[in-house]
Formats: structure tokens, C-alpha cells, sequence
């Protein structure tokens, strides 16, 4: 894992670089803020350790820097501070830092930081491919949904159409029959079998529209009660 330090002394540099070397970690040292903040926009640093009061850009600015930036991997920040004059650690989390050591520091102590450190870049990541991979399955059920809607639709359309031919059929026989000499009974039952397929027909007609209509576009389905449903044809 790669460590950078940003440190303008050079001997609190060298400490700090030989024990992270000694933990296994691959450092990167810079002698202010405004060099690591390059450093860390042109390389692969998640793991920063940055002193405080630093000339031009100190500690604090420097944190804010990096926060400012939206980037898909977190950066975990670390602050040193000095006994003498200890930051006001408020004012540096506000900055975005995510833990201090106090120099001088212990070789146990700071591993322990480190690897805290690590472990929350590492759950970071975790939960950044879990998200990468959870937006690839929402938009893979969304393509399903869209195919299966568009699958219903063709299917609502076919069958509407192939219903309107046979019913018109049964409608044409009723008008001739209405036409010809039947008696008073046969009339009553005509005109029912007319006014049943007319109903069928308009009930075949919302089907077609909701068919081939977007959701947005099924406002004649709405009733006073706002439901979407098909409205009772009369």
C-alpha cells in the first residue's frame, strides 16, 4: 500500500518514512502541502500523513483541498500534531481529517493508526464495488422490466386486434337480424347483443390504448379517486 507524507521537517520526515517502510508500506515523502497535493492528484495515494503547520499550505488547508475533490476512491487522512501546540481537533475534522498522531510518536502507535486506516480504505472499497455492482443489477432489471412491458404491450395489442374481428362479426349478424322480420322477443335479444358488443368494443379499444401508451400518457385511466385503473364503460 502506498503512504504519502507531507512534512516540511526533514528529520520528522525520515522517522516517519524508515518505520513505514519497516510496517511493509511503500512511502512517497513531499516537504509541504502544496507538493503532496500534487503528488496525491497525479499518483495512487489513499493513505495520506500530513503534519499540521506546514508553510504556504498547512495541514489543515491541505485536508480541505482533498475533500474538495469528488473522487470515486476515499483518502484517508491522517494529521500530526506537535505537544507543544496541539491542533484544535474540531476545527481539523471540519477540514476533513480522519485521525492524529502526536509527534513524537511511538513505532506501535503509529502502526495502529495505519492500519485503521487501512482497514477503513479497504471497507470503502468494498462498499464502492457492492454500489458499482448493485447499479449494474438495477440496470440490468430495468432492461427486463422495459422487454417484459414491451413484451405485454405487443401481446395486449395483438390480442385487442384480433378480438375486434370476430366481435364485429357477431355486431354485423345483429344489425342484419335487427333489419329483418323478427318478433318483439327477438328484437329485445338483438338489441342486447348489440349493446353488449358495443361495450366490448370500447373495452377492446381502452385495451388497445393502454397497450401502445406511456405510463405518462394514461391519464383517461384516471378516476376521481385517482386510481389507475380502467374507467367503467356504460
Amino acid at each position: 500500500m502506498n503512504v504519502l507524507i507531507a512534512d516540511d521537517d526533514a528529520v520528522s520526515r525520515l522517522v516517519l518514512a524508515a518505520a513505514l517502510t519497516s510496517l511493509g508500506y511503500n512511502v512517497l515523502e513531499t516537504e509541504n502541502g502544496r507538493a503532496a497535493l500534487s503528488a496525491w492528484e497525479q499518483g495512487e495515494c489513499h493513505l495520506i500523513i500530513s503534519d499540521c503547520m506546514m508553510p504556504d499550505l498547512d495541514g489543515l488547508e491541505f485536508c480541505r483541498r482533498i475533500r474538495a475533490e469528488k473522487r470515486a476512491n476515499y483518502t484517508y487522512l491522517i494529521l500530526l500534531t506537535s505537544l507543544s501546540g496541539k491542533t484544535n481537533y474540531l476545527e481539523a475534522m471540519k477540514a476533513g481529517a480522519d485521525d492524529f498522531i502526536t509527534k513524537p510518536f511511538e513505532k506501535d502507535q503509529l502502526a495502529a493508526r495505519v492500519r485503521v486506516g487501512e482497514r477503513i480504505l479497504a471497507l470503502h472499497e468494498d462498499l464502492r464495488i457492492a454500489n458499482i455492482d448493485l447499479e449494474r443489477r438495477v440496470r440490468e432489471r430495468t432492461i427486463q422490466l422495459e422487454k417484459a412491458l414491451d413484451a405485454k404491450g405487443e401481446f395486449l395489442s395483438r390480442a385487442s386486434h384480433q378480438l375486434r374481428t370476430p366481435m364485429n362479426h357477431i355486431l354485423g349478424f345483429a344489425q342484419l337480424l335487427e333489419r329483418a322480420s323478427i318478433t318483439r322477443e327477438q328484437e329485445t335479444n338483438v338489441q342486447s347483443i348489440l349493446q353488449s358488443g358495443r361495450r366490448l368494443l370500447q373495452l377492446i379499444d381502452r385495451i388497445l390504448e393502454v397497450s401502445v401508451s406511456r405510463s405518462s400518457d394514461l391519464d383517461f385511466l384516471e378516476t376521481k379517486t385517482g386510481s389507475a385503473r380502467l374507467a367503467t364503460i356504460p
